[in-house]
């Protein structure tokens, strides 16, 4: 070993920009790695949540915080009815808008979030309706919120440590201010930024934002206000349109519901079925076309990402071949004369295969180790922001020092053989 380290040096200035060409391609790797793993653990996260329930969104709508909001509601009565379909376990109405309230003069946003923007899930804590894949979720501290918590919140820990907050705490979302019940454990997805509340005053919050919404609110309350004695009274087309503005109920203010399906049910032909009888008044989200649709987009991304670490690594891997056959051309007559002295091919091949082996291994310690310091400063810088663009998992890191070893040594094979190859009388004759 000591023989290659010495070899290695003689020709210093070459195994330098042998090693660095490693380094740049294992640095690629590393941070392009850990970005996929980032990536990767979020769309996991959310693809194991679409997949365990079939989701019911307005026709034409877009859930605001997802798309930019939406006037079209889920009414009641149609999750009422599609509660009574064949093979409909449990309808769980919901509410999903942006944490903060959107600004009319910037409706897009300010800045730009790597991850889930913060955001307010709310549900119906009367309701028994759970998601097939994400029955409970691990608490940090405190607890999630249930029955009776209209005016408690439990927050994802990405909340909590942008606005410093710890259980007992008040939040204040909207103009309101709620007690946080709970703060869920780092999930690496959706939930890190979700703050969970009732669905009572998520949907005030989502009327009082919505000009639409409050409109239709604002004359329900009116028209609340005639009675029927007063109504007869009016021409016939004002009292339809009080009529229709008493209809409006706040209960009817839902961006989206899931879906659960009873056990021994297929939940594509419960989909199927929901939208057969509701496809004119509500969008259904198949559970497992979900499934494909974010699989392939996660295929396509991961082979872009490491299609780039790739390229990089191949050059590293190029310049290794170069540098061993520049060496073994260099050191013909020393090859020549260890076979003189005994010296048998396959030590010949072993120690260059090493050599390069080693040229791999230093260059991929140094790549890895300048990734993950990149990846940590650049985590630590967006932490605050709850923004963690790389995931640092030390399983990944050992296969990276690993592949760089075996990168180098597979590089090395080519060269080492035709050493190896080498007769004794041709290499000293050379010289």
């Amino acid at each position: 070993m000591l023989e290659i380290f010495r070899n290695m040096w003689r020709r210093k200035f070459r195994t330098f920009l042998t090693i660095m060409g490693i380094v740049v391609g294992i640095f690629a790797f590393t941070v392009m790695g850990s970005l996929a793993l980032k990536l990767n653990k979020m769309i996991e996260g959310g693809k194991l949540y679409v997949t365990g329930q079939i989701t019911i969104m307005p026709k034409g709508s877009a859930v605001e915080g997802m798309g930019g909001g939406g006037n079209s509601m889920l009414p009641v009565d149609t999750l009422d009815k599609i509660a009574q379909v064949d093979g409909v376990d449990k309808v769980g109405p919901m509410v999903s808008l942006s944490l903060e309230e959107p600004d009319p003069d910037n409706p897009v946003g300010g800045s730009f979030s790597f991850g889930p923007t913060p955001t307010i899930e709310a549900s119906d804590l009367n309701s028994e309706y759970k998601n097939r894949n994400w029955q409970t979720i691990a608490m940090k501290e405190g607890r999630m919120i249930g029955k009776g918590d209209d005016n408690k919140v439990t927050i994802g820990i990405n909340i909590a440590t942008d606005k410093n907050l710890k259980v007992g705490d008040t939040i204040k979302i909207r103009g309101r201010d709620f007690e946080v019940l709970g703060i869920v454990d780092k999930t690496m997805t959706g939930p890190d930024s979700y703050v969970f509340m009732s669905i009572v005053p998520a949907r005030e919050m989502l009327v009082e934002s919505n000009p639409f919404l409050k409109s239709l609110k604002e004359q329900s309350d009116k028209a609340a206000s005639y009675s029927d004695a007063a109504l007869s009274a009016m021409p016939a087309d004002i009292r339809k349109q009080i009529i229709d503005a008493k209809a409006f109920k706040i209960e009817d203010v839902n961006t989206m519901a899931g879906v659960s399906w009873k056990d021994g049910y297929n939940s594509e032909d419960v989909a199927n079925r929901i939208k057969d009888q509701f496809k004119d008044k509500v969008s259904v989200l198949s559970p497992v076309k979900m499934g494909e649709e974010i699989d392939k987009a996660t295929t396509i991304f991961n082979a872009i990402i490491l299609g780039v670490a790739l390229i990089a690594l191949i050059v590293g891997g190029f310049s290794i071949i170069n540098t061993m056959i520049m060496s073994i051309s260099e050191r013909t007559k020393e090859i020549g004369i260890k076979k003189a002295l005994g010296a048998s091919g396959r030590s010949i091949a072993w120690e260059y295969t090493l050599e390069a082996g080693t040229i791999g291994l230093l260059g991929g310690l140094i790549g890895m180790g300048l990734g993950v310091l990149v990846a940590v400063l650049i985590n630590n810088r967006m932490a605050s922001r709850g923004a963690e663009i790389f995931l640092i998992e030390p399983n990944f890191l050992i296969e990276v020092v690993i592949f760089s070893f075996v990168l180098g040594t597979l590089a090395g094979i080519i060269p080492a053989i035709r050493a190896a190859r080498m007769r004794a009388v041709d290499a000293i004759r050379e010289l």
